[in-house]
């Protein structure tokens, strides 16, 4: 009864709850018929507010929940909610955030089957609002499972027209995607250069400044910087304890 009243309760249950309130307060007024009317409008407006309200709230807690470097109750969000979806429309966001969990926790071949249960195309009309996130998503699947290619496809068609117009939290994403693909290139350097003034930016959350640290210290390594490698491999760890955004430290002897 708990995990169904868990599951049910703010999508089912209040809704009932308000409907049902609304018939007492009908058959008990003795209104008339235009009141009844202007009443069930109003009715329609309120739940239609309530819903929209609940998604931006569940948004907004995958979004803390990946920035503070939370994967793993991200997927536990994510496993709650799917099933609250009815459309593919309204569950194209929580796979995009399921492939967000994965990509933290380092499973790119799960991160993959989200983006690609998200139906979501880049450059065309449908779920353009969510086409961003989801290319960011792309773009880290991608290069850390070999796919530099498709990596710089996706950056083309949904990232690179946010720059230059992009603001805040959206052109550091872009920065960090296109840092990405430089390193995916061999561009070591130029991917370090990106990202080195971002890993104090108070705009970021813990999680993501550490996967700026695992990006500097992958660049690091591939120049030969082994103490700075490790530096920053530190760093990230320390971020993201919950995250695995480098390979495991070796055991001290």
């Amino acid at each position: 009864m708990k995990a169904w009243l868990q599951r049910h309760g703010e999508s089912v249950i209040a809704p009932v709850v308000l409907a049902s309130l609304y018939a007492v307060l009908m058959l008990t007024s003795q209104a008339g018929r235009t009141a009844e009317i202007v009443a069930a409008m109003f009715f329609v407006a309120i739940i239609g507010l309530y819903f929209g309200v609940r998604r931006l709230r569940v948004h907004a807690s995958a979004s803390r929940l990946a920035a503070i470097g939370r994967p793993d109750q991200l997927l536990e969000l994510v496993a709650r909610e799917l099933p609250r979806r009815l459309t593919a429309g309204t569950r194209a966001p929580i796979h995009v955030f399921a492939a967000m969990a994965h990509n933290l926790l380092g499973e790119f071949a799960a991160a993959r089957r989200s983006l690609d249960d998200a139906g979501i195309v880049p450059g065309t009309k449908a779920l353009r609002s969510w086409q961003f996130l989801w290319a960011v998503a792309d773009v880290h699947t991608r290069t850390a499972s070999g796919d530099a290619e498709g990596a710089r496809r996706t950056y083309a068609r949904a990232i690179q027209p946010f720059r230059g117009i992009a603001v805040g939290g959206v052109e550091l994403m872009a920065i960090e995607a296109d840092a990405r693909i430089r390193l995916a290139d061999g561009k070591a350097a130029e991917a370090r250069e990106l990202v080195a003034p971002m890993v104090k930016d108070i705009r970021l959350g813990p999680a993501a400044r550490g996967q700026l640290h695992a990006l500097i210290s992958r660049a690091a390594a591939a120049a030969g910087d082994d103490a700075a490698a490790t530096a920053h491999a530190d760093q990230a760890r320390a971020l993201a304890p919950r995250c695995a955004l480098v390979a495991v430290a070796p055991a001290s002897p």
